[in-house]
């Protein structure tokens, strides 16, 4: 990765730092609130946040957006990935959940060079397998957690890779703000059709504090990852996205008591050395292109 490209990581490790937040959260509240409701106040609360903003700030053009089918979709997606991936939470334990939904970064490389022409580097390709690698490791060879949990998590990650891809096609055309409202706005109202029904007033200070996090959690997370990918590749950063495993491990041995074992451990630790083998060949490669470019400026006739 180049070092300009760098600001990109921070902002995608805040990013899943946050949505690995929320995750926790919900599979916490899900044991007591009904989930479809949960996912509902989790777009609706950015959604009347955010549009306030734009509203005092840009009027009557708050709503305004290049490419509105790919907005449509975007929130389509975003939201039927929330509603997978909470749907795994609350069948499987955090930490498989979320280790099952990583297939998502080698669906996003694959998906960014056919829908985007990207071009990955190898060393991307080399860190993919590694990370789909310790995914496996991770799962260990007895895992037996099939059913609902474990094709919630995969249609999570189809979704997910899905928008992620969408969110890089329209980057460059608008801004984070209007990207992040789109998302939720239309997610709150694909939402408002069935969710009324199942919500009900929080009851006791879990609920009444998690709930509104949810949303504004999932949205600065969200948020986060728009900015990274108007800095750089969706391809180049896949990789690293493996990073939220490890985050969800520590919320699961915090919240769950649920402890890793080796096989998990093991599986983590390859997962670690992907995304390091792609900053070590960035860096190599950097360093290559500025020798290359000093090379032909001393031979450009004075």
């Amino acid at each position: 990765m180049r070092p300009e490209q760098r600001p990109a990581l921070v902002w995608l490790f805040v990013g899943i730092t946050l949505f690995a937040t929320m995750d926790a959260a919900a599979k916490y509240v899900s044991r007591t609130y009904p989930m479809t409701a949960a996912v509902w106040i989790r777009y609706l609360v950015p959604a009347v946040l955010v549009g306030g903003y734009l509203i005092f700030t840009r009027g009557r053009r708050f709503a305004h957006t290049p490419r509105p089918g790919i907005q449509l979709l975007r929130g389509i997606t975003v939201v039927c990935s929330t509603l997978c991936f909470w749907t795994a939470l609350a069948n499987l334990p955090l930490v498989e959940a979320a280790t099952v939904s990583f297939i998502g970064p080698t669906i996003v490389v694959i998906l960014s060079t056919l829908l985007l022409g990207e071009r990955p580097l190898r060393s991307h390709w080399i860190a993919l397998a590694m990370g789909f690698l310790g995914v496996l490791i991770a799962l260990r060879p007895g895992f037996t957690h099939t059913g609902i949990g474990a094709i919630a998590a995969l249609g999570s990650a189809l979704f997910y890779s899905v928008y992620l891809v969408l969110t890089r096609m329209v980057a460059d055309q608008a801004d984070s703000i209007s990207l992040l409202f789109h998302a939720n706005i239309i997610g709150a109202m694909v939402l408002t059709v069935i969710a009324p029904a199942t919500a009900r007033m929080p009851i006791g200070f879990a609920e009444w504090m998690i709930l509104p996090m949810l949303g504004i959690f999932g949205s600065l997370g969200h948020w986060c990852m728009i900015k990274a990918y108007e800095i750089t590749d969706a391809s180049a950063l896949a990789p690293f996205m493996y990073v939220q495993l490890m985050i969800s491990t520590f919320y699961g041995w915090l919240i769950f008591n649920t402890l890793p074992d080796a096989f998990t451990i093991l599986g983590m630790s390859v997962i670690l050395a992907s995304g390091l083998y792609v900053l070590n060949e960035g860096r190599k490669n950097a360093k290559l292109a500025k020798l290359t470019k000093g090379n032909e400026v001393s031979a450009t006739p004075e």
